[in-house]
C-alpha cells in the first residue's frame, strides 16, 4: 500500500513539473524583442528622367476554342402497361316461371324533342329540287321532280295558283304516280275540279286514305298530314276508278308531294288509338214463349250375341304320382256344373264317366265359371263371350281321397 502511494506521488510531481515548464517556456518566447532588419535612408528630391512612350506591337486577336455544351440524350423511364387480371361482373336477372316483371320506363336522351305527330306545314315550303339532301323539316317535291315516277306520260299543265305554277294530270284510270322518300310525315297537294275523280293514297303497299277530288271550282287543296314512321317509304297515287256523282270525269292530278323529316333529336310518338267497345245494354223482352225441349235420347245397351262354349273336364286319381292321367285312374259319377258369374245360375251340368271325363256345351253371352261342388274346385271361363273349347283337369293326390268317392 505504501509503495502504491509513493508511486502515485511521484507521478503527480512529474506531471505538475511538466505543466510549469511549458507555461514558462511560452512566456519567454512572447517577451523576446524582434530584431531590426535594416535602416532606410531619407529620400532627397532629384531630377528624374521622363519615360517617353514608344510604339508597341498591337496584340492580335487569337481564336480561342471555347468548349460548347452538347446535350446528351438521357434515357427516360417510360412505364409499360402490363396486362393484369380484371374482374368481370356479370349481372343476371333470374325470373321465376309464372312471375310477371313489369317493364320500366327509360328516360329519353337530353334534348330529345317529342312530338305526337308531324307539325302542320306552312306554305310556301322549300323546294327540294334546288337543295341537296339531307332534308330536315318540311320540303316540297314538285310534280316535275325527277324522283316522281309516272306509269304513263302525264300531261303537264300551268296555273298561277299551282305550286311553282305547274302540275301534272292523267285521264287514264289505270295510270299511277310513285315516289320514294325518307321521312316521318307526308302530305299530298292535289288538284280539285269538276272533272276530277276519286284517288287512293298508298304507302308501302297499304291504302291509308281515299280522297274525292271533286270541286265546283278549280282549287289546289292538300290532304291531311299522314304519320308514316321513320325510315324510307314508297308513295303511290292511283285512281280508285270511281267518281263523285256530281263529277264529270275520272281525272287524277298531282300538284306536289310534301315530306316532313325530323332532326336526329326529334322523336314522333303517335298517341294510342282509342277503340270504342259498345257495352251491351239489357233490353226488355217483348214476350216469353215456353217451348218444350226435344226428348233426350238415352243410350241403350247393345246385347252381345250368345256364343257356343265347349267345356271338357277330366277328374282322375293319381295313384302313381306321375302328375298325369293314366288308364284306370278316372273317377266316375262326379257332378260338373257351369254357372253364371254373379247369379250362380246353373247353365249346364254333367257327370264324369268311367274314365273321369265329362263334356258340357253352353250357349251364353255372360261370364261363366266351371264348378266341381264335390271337391270345391272352380275354374273361370276366360273366353265364354267369344266361344271356343276349354279343357280342365283335376288330379287327386293319393293320400287325401275321401271315403265317399264312388
Amino acid at each position: 500500500m505504501r509503495r502504491f502511494l509513493l508511486i502515485l506521488s511521484v507521478l503527480c510531481l512529474v506531471m505538475w513539473g511538466t505543466v510549469f515548464y511549458l507555461l514558462f517556456e511560452r512566456r519567454d518566447q512572447a517577451s523576446a524583442a524582434l530584431p531590426t532588419l535594416m535602416v532606410l535612408p531619407s529620400l532627397t528630391p532629384s531630377d528624374t528622367p521622363t519615360r517617353t512612350p514608344s510604339a508597341t506591337d498591337t496584340p492580335t486577336a487569337t481564336v480561342t476554342l471555347t468548349p460548347t455544351y452538347t446535350a446528351t440524350a438521357t434515357a427516360t423511364f417510360t412505364p409499360t402497361l402490363t396486362p393484369t387480371l380484371s374482374t368481370r361482373v356479370v349481372e343476371i336477372s333470374a325470373v321465376m316461371h309464372g312471375v310477371y316483371v313489369p317493364p320500366t320506363a327509360t328516360d329519353f336522351p337530353f334534348g330529345t324533342i317529342l312530338l305526337s305527330a308531324p307539325p302542320q306545314p306552312i306554305e310556301p315550303l322549300p323546294d327540294a329540287t334546288h337543295e341537296p339532301p339531307p332534308y330536315e323539316g318540311w320540303y316540297s317535291f314538285e310534280s316535275d321532280n325527277p324522283a316522281v315516277q309516272y306509269s304513263t306520260p302525264w300531261e303537264p299543265r300551268l296555273h298561277v295558283n299551282a305550286s311553282r305554277g305547274q302540275y301534272h294530270r292523267s285521264e287514264n284510270v289505270q295510270s299511277y304516280a310513285s315516289f320514294s322518300f325518307e321521312g316521318e310525315g307526308l302530305r299530298i297537294r292535289y288538284v280539285a275540279a269538276r272533272n276530277m275523280g276519286i284517288f287512293q293514297v298508298v304507302v308501302d303497299g297499304v291504302v291509308i286514305d281515299t280522297v274525292d277530288a271533286f270541286a265546283p271550282e278549280l282549287a289546289f287543296p292538300g290532304t291531311r298530314v299522314y304519320t308514316v314512321g321513320r325510315g324510307t317509304h314508297t308513295l303511290e297515287l292511283r285512281s280508285a276508278q270511281g267518281r263523285n256523282p256530281q263529277s264529270e270525269g275520272y281525272v287524277l292530278a298531282l300538284d306536289a308531294v310534301q315530306v316532313f323529316r325530323g332532326t336526329a333529336n326529334t322523336l314522333i310518338i303517335p298517341p294510342p288509338v282509342e277503340t270504342y267497345t259498345p257495352t251491351p245494354q239489357p233490353m226488355l223482352a217483348a214476350g216469353v214463349e215456353l217451348v218444350s225441349a226435344p226428348p233426350t235420347v238415352q243410350p241403350t245397351t247393345t246385347p252381345i250375341p250368345p256364343n257356343l262354349v265347349t267345356v271338357s273336364v277330366v277328374i282322375a286319381y293319381d295313384e302313381n304320382g306321375n302328375r298325369a292321367v293314366d288308364p284306370a285312374e278316372g273317377v266316375s259319377g262326379i257332378s260338373v256344373r257351369v254357372v253364371e258369374v254373379g247369379t250362380n245360375r246353373v247353365i249346364a251340368q254333367a257327370f264324369t264317366d268311367s274314365s273321369g271325363f265329362a263334356q258340357l256345351q253352353v250357349v251364353t253371352s255372360a261370364q261363366a265359371r266351371v264348378v266341381v261342388p264335390y271337391f270345391g274346385k272352380v275354374w273361370q271361363l276366360p273366353n265364354s263371350r267369344r266361344g271356343g273349347n276349354v279343357r280342365f283337369t283335376l288330379l287327386l293326390t293319393p293320400g287325401n281321397q275321401p271315403g265317399l268317392i264312388p
